[in-house]
């Protein structure tokens, strides 16, 4: 008998995250009974929606200090008992009161995946972090280098689990003139992407500085940037400042991002630190070359000078230097391109990636039978 399966997040805008649970679910929704308690957000509602459309069973969720939040969801889960509580949290700040409340409605097994690196300094939150996870049986990593940032503050590596990230591939694929079209963007010139939520983490800020010398190689260069957040205002002040205002293109959030890459020749993601970025994933499925950051989870996606180029984060000339080298070998953007859907199809899977998950659920259920590991 398959085990019953609790998906939760406590995310008010889960994005990537949410799209990885979201895989989890169009994994298991037809082999066991599975639900997700998610926010009921404006940024977040989206998660719901689509995992009741794949056949999930949901639960908006207050906030965590709203009084109604505990009895809301361990009524859920006296409802509907789970066999497996599988909380997903990004910097390992958000609330925690979902593993505790799961461990006292008697799921036989909680896991926990962590989509972001520990990069806090504070001794305090690190204290907390550790009482956090306490009631954890596993704990699972989106990729090696962001698992040893949580050895590196104490956490037994025998608790943790890494299972890379993975992704479905596109059904239906966008034909690029359209994708250049639904853009405004000419058929001819060339083109970079990036998408992803508008942060100083995301660092589209040192994209924008690598511009102005980019636009004056490419005179007909497209910038697209795709996605919504904090810096809305401020990134396109800083393009017109810098005189490219007309180069940068920002197209905003686009629930069809991921079909628009067809309209690019490079895709770029200069982040500050990543889990193990989708978005890369996606951009790689597409057959693009990747530029992005030497940070954790970058760098184990991109196999640098075989699949993209990697380069130090927050260096606008390193960067503009890479994209500018793809941009003026059309032989190296084919030949990295194809080797990056080929590591896509290799390493990056949803099937795969659904069956290792799989396998750590069995594995923190066995112990439970006579106690916790």
């Amino acid at each position: 008998m398959s085990p019953s399966l609790c998906l939760y997040t406590p995310s008010t805008d889960p994005s990537g995250m949410g799209a990885h649970v979201l895989d989890l679910v169009a994994s298991f929704a037809e082999s066991m009974d599975v639900s997700l308690m998610g926010r009921a957000t404006s940024r977040a509602r989206w998660l719901l929606d689509r995992a009741t459309a794949l056949g999930a069973r949901t639960l908006g969720l207050p906030s965590p200090r709203d009084p109604a939040f505990a009895p809301t969801v361990s009524r859920f889960l006296a409802a509907h008992p789970a066999d497996v509580f599988h909380c997903h949290v990004g910097t390992g700040a958000e609330n925690w009161d979902g593993v505790r409340l799961a461990r006292a409605a008697g799921c036989r097994a909680v896991v926990q995946t962590q989509h972001l690196p520990y990069l806090l300094s504070s001794p305090r939150k690190r204290r907390a972090y550790h009482e956090a996870v306490e009631p954890v049986d596993r704990l699972i990593a989106v990729s090696e280098a962001l698992r040893r940032t949580y050895e590196r503050i104490g956490v037994p590596p025998e608790r943790f689990t890494t299972v890379l990230n993975g992704i479905a591939p596109v059904r239906v694929r966008t034909q690029r003139p359209a994708a250049r079209e639904a853009l405004g963007l000419d058929p001819r010139q060339p083109v970079v992407m990036t998408i992803g939520r508008l942060t100083h983490m995301k660092g589209q800020c040192h994209l924008v500085d690598a511009v102005p010398d980019l636009a004056t190689r490419f005179p007909d260069l497209a910038v697209v940037v795709l996605g919504d957040g904090p810096l809305r205002e401020a990134l396109p002040k800083q393009a017109s400042g810098l005189g490219v205002a007309d180069v940068v293109r920002f197209a905003g959030h686009r629930a069809d991002a991921r079909l628009l890459l067809a309209a690019a020749d490079v895709f770029v993601l200069p982040s500050r630190h990543e889990g193990l970025p989708l978005v890369v994933l996606e951009a790689m499925e597409a057959g693009l070359p990747v530029v992005a950051t030497r940070v954790v989870g970058s760098s184990e996606a991109v196999d640098d000078g075989v699949t993209g180029i990697l380069v130090p984060p927050a260096r606008p000339a390193a960067l503009g230097a890479a994209i500018g080298d793809l941009l003026a070998d059309p032989e190296l953007r084919r030949r990295q391109g194809a080797a990056g859907r080929q590591r896509y199809l290799t390493r990056f899977g949803r099937g795969r990636m659904a069956a290792e998950t799989l396998a750590v659920y069995e594995s923190a259920l066995r112990p439970a039978r006579g106690g916790r590991a």
